[in-house]
């Protein structure tokens, strides 16, 4: 068994990750973990410090401790960090209608009559609205940063439901459309560890786990379900797991795992990985 790096994710998933600590969010169509970025933007302050010691000389106290003018003036947090604030308000959830595209969205001044950013739900990066030396180009951006790039959001989830014919266990998963069988199987390892040794099956018939649910003729009713105001669960397709007993026992997770998003069953002979105690081929296909 290959275990493979989870490449989709639901929008459930992207919001559990809603803290400083564990940033995420979702930018047209890529989930980013912007956890490191949010540290370094709370760790660096430009502003001009002034020390806390009631008397200002040349040398201050040992419990002399230095902080931003701007909790003088009102502001709750550094100024320079209102980005930050900006972007962990909205940790969590999709911020594809801050951008056009890869750039920020732009709007008119009404003022000066200029193309600016349009910072409609919190500051961002704060540039000059008319021409002026203070102008400085941003450099490596969060949001074209490759580094932070965690996979990609779905565009449409759909229940399954996952029965194992030999205990008569049954789990209903919510999964993205785009996801393959075989990544599937990597949702449903919490609850059976030796898949391999199962065959899935639909009305009857084998599924390639290398096609997605749509593409093994598994179908989503649920907008028909809609359009004869009949509920969407009123029936979710069941995908039965049938025991082989093959007398085999799958290997520890940290043996046999891919890190490779594009790592999927291939059946092709000259790459393979032997990842079975009774020496069973599992093929696969890095796409580096």
């Amino acid at each position: 068994m290959i275990y493979t790096k989870q490449e989709w994710y639901t929008p459930a998933e992207v919001a559990l990750h809603n803290k400083a600590t564990d940033c995420w969010v979702s930018v047209n169509g890529v989930v980013r973990n912007l956890t490191s970025w949010l540290k370094e933007q709370f760790r660096i302050c430009n502003c001009i410090k002034s020390c806390s010691c009631p008397v200002k000389s040349w040398f201050c106290e040992d419990t002399c401790v230095e902080h931003c003018n701007c909790f003088k003036r009102g502001f709750s947090y550094c100024d320079g960090k209102r980005l930050a604030m900006a972007v962990l308000a909205y940790a969590g959830k999709d911020l594809s209608h801050w951008f056009n595209g890869d750039n920020w969205a732009h709007f008119t001044h009404p003022l000066v009559g200029s193309i600016t950013p349009y910072h409609r739900h919190g500051p961002g990066n704060e540039q000059p609205v008319v021409p002026s030396t203070r102008w400085r180009p941003i450099t490596n951006p969060w949001w074209l940063d490759e580094n932070n790039v965690v996979g990609k959001v779905t565009e449409r989830t759909r229940p399954i439901r996952i029965t194992n014919t030999l205990t008569g266990s049954s789990v209903t998963l919510e999964v993205c459309s785009e996801e393959t069988i075989y990544q599937i199987m990597m949702r449903y390892l919490p609850h059976n560890y030796h898949m391999l040794s199962y065959t899935w099956r639909y009305l009857d018939r084998g599924l390639d786990y290398n096609k997605t649910l749509a593409e093994n003729g598994i179908p989503d009713e649920r907008d028909l379900f809609s359009e004869v105001s009949l509920p969407e669960n009123i029936h979710i397709p069941d995908i039965l797991l049938f025991y082989n007993d093959d007398l085999t026992e799958d290997p520890p997770r940290s043996v046999c795992f891919c890190r490779h998003i594009g790592c999927v069953l291939n059946e092709c002979q000259e790459k393979h990985e032997v990842c079975s105690p009774n020496m069973q081929v599992i093929k696969k296909q890095c796409v580096q």
